[in-house]
């Protein structure tokens, strides 16, 4: 009942979005967005069994594989057997929504987010010279601030789907510790000192790289999981 309540909250808002400004509005929906991060937050650490929805926070991956590349600077495919992230549930956040449109943009902060595992990578640096690994790695990226939207529909069965989706990522720092760079010893030891000096400039000045690499990476998650809820199943995990 409650769940269907914020869902006709939510429609009536949308009906008097464009139209005009309703004295409260905004200062409702801030404070519905708060509540639907402070949940999310909470999701992101139980999971939910029932829906599918893994744990990510901590953040645990068995096999990951990623490919990535970043203006022709470097491009690179890497495997994590496995990846783990710990501090996806430290932001510090701000979710609004156009409800004409179920367009969410976002902004979240995170202070430190770390990462480690085993890697398996293969690249090349500028098209032309090779950047290849494995061994246990890693990293810790300080700083850190993901801006971007999410843009929510109907899949035309009735069910939701992320239609569009965008972000970007900015760092301020890097610490990493990555083994087995270009056979180990002193080679490694140095584009450790290469990386943690590049990445953020790279992330600046390349930000598509990024963008590409998140999208593959949330997108197929997000619409797994979309494709058999409805708005209003969404709220009831959003507003349990």
């Amino acid at each position: 009942m409650r769940t269907g309540l914020i869902v006709m909250a939510l429609m009536a808002f949308t009906a008097t979005v464009g139209v005009k400004e309703v004295a409260g509005q905004n200062i409702i929906l801030d404070a519905i967005m708060r509540r639907i991060l402070e949940n999310l937050r909470e999701l992101m650490r139980t999971g939910n069994p029932e829906t599918g929805m893994p744990i990510l926070a901590p953040y645990h991956n068995p096999d990951l594989f990623i490919n990535a590349s970043f203006g022709g600077l470097l491009d690179f495919d890497a495997r994590f057997t496995p990846m783990n992230i710990i501090g996806l549930d430290t932001f510090v956040g701000r979710l609004q929504v156009d409800l004409s449109t179920l367009r969410f943009p976002f902004e979240f902060n995170f202070a430190e987010i770390s990462a480690n595992g085993f890697y398996d990578a293969n690249g090349r640096l500028w098209g032309l010279i090779p950047i290849f690994g494995i061994g246990d790695f890693s990293i810790r990226p300080r700083n850190v601030v993901a801006t971007g939207f999410a843009t929510i529909t109907d899949n035309g069965q009735g069910y939701l789907m992320l239609s569009d989706f965008s972000i970007s990522l900015q760092i301020g720092s890097l610490e990493s510790n990555i083994q087995g760079m270009l056979l180990g010893g002193d080679l490694s030891d140095l584009l450790n000192a290469v990386i943690q000096d590049i990445v953020p400039s790279v992330l600046r000045n390349f930000p598509d790289g990024m963008t590409n690499l998140l999208n593959a990476l949330i997108v197929p998650i997000a619409n797994r999981f979309l494709a058999t809820r409805t708005m209003e199943d969404l709220m009831g995990l959003l507003f349990p």
